[in-house]
């Protein structure tokens, strides 16, 4: 019976192809919507996955975000060193700057200044040139695909940061920021000479703990510091996730598309299981007239829905597949993140859909009466 379902189910070529094309758009639709979501909230974190070796991210009170700065003056520096647990606290430079391009262009970058001898906050990992010639005069280190953004630049070149004169000694690769700019690293020194705050110029402080402390101990004891507020990496990492999702339109935005992909693949399945059934209603009356039971007609449907459904689910998530490969590959500004999860969550959509659908034909098979079919 199930292979009699199954050659129904292609006997009708147009709507089987209708009904493949309207859930695998579904899957692509929701499957990559909640993939470049999880892209961004992931980017929004990015200068946090750069740096491994704080423990504690200190900020000025009221810093909702990771890009929401409010620098602070060197004085604090001093302070979180003199808190107990505190084994060492380097000063953390983070700010947009401008970059004039050779044709006369310009571009923002993420401009980041680390500690000239200790180098806390150095990037992820230095693929061209040496971190040490990062204490050289004017001398800066771009990530790799800011190096194309800015011209092809290599190393020995030399731009212009700020009105200023600024030489490339390295390459490296470094996660950005939510806006997707390149990110260039320079001392702390030089990064405050090319964008001068004044004596408020720290735009985090890097704490590291003894070991045997308490991390939230620590951070507490830092808190009270007048005008200080302390995170854990994964406090701030869901901080500005947080506020991502709750004092921006982006999680609204995503969410309403993915809503709409639910709602393409309802409307698709549920019109087209319906009118496959109307048109197929005398092979059932004949089947039911023949003595087959309520439980064979359930089962040809779940054959066909089950079908549908890998089908669909294989092309769609190829699809979502590929075309995140292509925003890879051009580095767009949203970076779709596939992790497992995603992939299995978006095979339930689907699964609903074609149930839904198939609850319709179910109800209009099992109280069919074969001898009003066989009376028109």
């Amino acid at each position: 019976m199930r292979r009699f379902a199954l050659k129904m189910l292609f006997g009708d070529w147009i709507r089987y192809l209708m009904l493949v094309f309207g859930l695998s758009f579904s899957v692509l639709l929701i499957t990559q919507q909640a993939a470049i979501f999880l892209g961004v909230l992931l980017r929004s974190t990015g200068p946090l996955q750069n740096i491994g070796q704080a423990d504690i991210w200190v900020a000025s009170e009221h810093t909702y975000y990771i890009d929401q700065i409010r620098p602070m003056k060197d004085r604090e520096l001093l302070r979180v060193r003199s808190v107990p647990g505190v084994e060492w606290a380097e000063p953390f430079f983070y700010l947009f700057g401008v970059v004039q391009l050779p044709d006369g262009n310009f571009a923002i970058i993420n401009l980041v200044g680390i500690d000239r001898m200790t180098m806390v906050g150095e990037p992820p990992e230095v693929i061209e040139g040496k971190l040490s010639d990062l204490r050289l005069p004017d001398a800066v280190v771009l990530d790799r695909a800011g190096r194309e953004q800015l011209g092809h630049l290599k190393l020995g070149d030399t731009i212009i940061l700020q009105n200023r004169r600024a030489v490339i000694v390295g390459f490296c690769r470094a996660n950005r920021g939510l806006l997707s700019k390149p990110v260039m690293y320079t001392t702390f020194t030089n990064a405050s000479r090319y964008v001068p705050l004044g004596k408020e110029r720290i735009s985090y402080i890097l704490v590291k703990i003894k070991p045997g402390q308490d991390i939230h101990a620590v951070a507490k004891e830092i808190e009270q510091i007048p005008g200080l507020w302390a995170f854990t990496a994964d406090q701030m990492r869901w901080q500005s996730i947080k506020y991502i999702l709750t004092k921006t339109g982006i999680g609204v935005n995503f969410g309403i598309t993915v809503l709409l992909g639910l709602v393409v693949g309802m409307v698709v399945s549920m019109a087209t299981f319906s009118q496959f059934t109307n048109e197929n209603l005398p092979h059932y009356a004949v089947l039911k007239a023949m003595g087959a039971t309520s439980r064979t007609l359930v089962s040809m449907i779940v054959a066909q829905g089950a079908l549908v459904t890998v089908i669909s689910y294989g092309i769609g998530i190829g699809l979502a597949g590929i075309v995140s490969l292509q925003v890879h590959a051009q580095d767009g500004e949203f970076v779709a993140y596939f992790p497992w999860p995603l992939m299995v969550g978006s095979l339930l959509p689907v699964i609903l859909c074609v149930t839904l659908g198939s609850v319709l034909s179910l109800r209009r098979v099992l109280k069919l009466e074969p001898a009003t079919v066989f009376a028109r």
